[in-house]
């Protein structure tokens, strides 16, 4: 029986391609999670987009080929069963944008009930400040309620880490939010985060299937820079960066003026600049977790 193995002149077996595209995804899915979590999104929601993704981008290419689209060859090609393929390719994309109780968050499904349920809220339907233990309407019967076997401990560090909730110095709990997201996150970053992520992912793919029409895209990394430079350096690269986008914007304006009357493609060109967080590479903090004591 035969083996399959990398080839003397250097190319990469099947096999190698899928361990390496393994480890290229994780490397990808990992700051995608800070994103996904960030934005309220649960890692449920983001299996079901990539396979409503998978559909629409293999349909697509279908059509650019053979004008129809196969589900049957979809299915091969994903794994999807045609069913839910069929499903995929009805919804627009308001409808299969809709989320369910079951792909919630935990902690967003707990904030819902927290502001819907008469018993976690008070008579004029605002969410209550709530006891962690004890009798009654408390944090822990929410959890309980809610949580799917959480930990009540794991959720409130959660929500607290996601600035959702307030505890108070009474150690009772006190709602900040209905969505366990971060302050940061706008529609506008939304926007901007899909366009610029998927214009370089794309180009990236497009590099490795056609690398006889490479695409531009080049980096340096290694370097170092200190705590104290980090400031100006920013402020150097922004200011190079804009100025070198500026003259690019105007070489594609008069490209195309010259250019209107033919065919023409939408192009566009994205700086970007990346540092890593020693916060995160440290593993390190310096939150200190509060001891919680019950009550009766």
């Amino acid at each position: 029986m035969k083996t399959e193995e990398s080839n003397n002149n250097g190319k990469l077996s099947r096999n190698d391609v899928r361990v390496l595209a393994r480890s290229a995804l994780l490397q990808l899915f990992e700051p995608l999670t800070d994103f996904v979590i960030d934005a309220g999104l649960s890692t449920s929601d983001l299996y079901l987009i990539l396979r409503h993704a998978a559909v629409r981008r293999i349909a697509s290419r279908q059509l650019e080929v053979s004008r129809r689209i196969n589900i049957s060859g979809i299915a091969a090609t994903t794994g999807i069963p045609r069913a839910e393929i069929s499903r995929i390719l009805k919804f627009t994309d308001k409808k299969s944008d809709k989320a369910t109780g079951s792909h919630q968050q935990s902690t967003n499904r707990i904030l819902a009930a927290w502001h819907e349920e008469p018993k976690f809220t008070t008579p004029n339907g605002e969410p209550a400040d709530l006891k962690i233990y004890g009798r009654g309407p408390t944090f822990d019967l929410l959890v309980k309620r809610h949580g799917r076997g959480i930990p009540t401990r794991a959720v409130l560090d959660e929500l607290v880490r996601a600035h959702a909730v307030d505890l108070l110095p009474s150690q009772r709990i006190r709602a900040r939010t209905p969505l366990a997201i971060h302050s940061g996150i706008s529609p506008h970053m939304i926007k901007t985060f899909g366009d610029r992520a998927a214009e370089l992912i794309d180009t990236l793919v497009s590099n490795m299937r056609s690398p006889d029409k490479l695409r531009f895209v080049a980096s340096i990394s290694g370097s170092t820079v200190s705590s104290s430079e980090l400031p100006l350096f920013r402020r150097e690269i922004s200011n190079k960066g804009s100025g070198f986008l500026a003259d690019v914007k105007e070489g594609l304006n008069q490209s195309g003026s010259r250019s209107r009357r033919g065919h023409s493609n939408k192009v566009s060109v994205t700086i970007f600049y990346h540092e890593s967080d020693s916060t995160k590479t440290s593993g390190t903090s310096t939150l200190r977790r509060r001891n919680l004591r019950r009550q009766p």
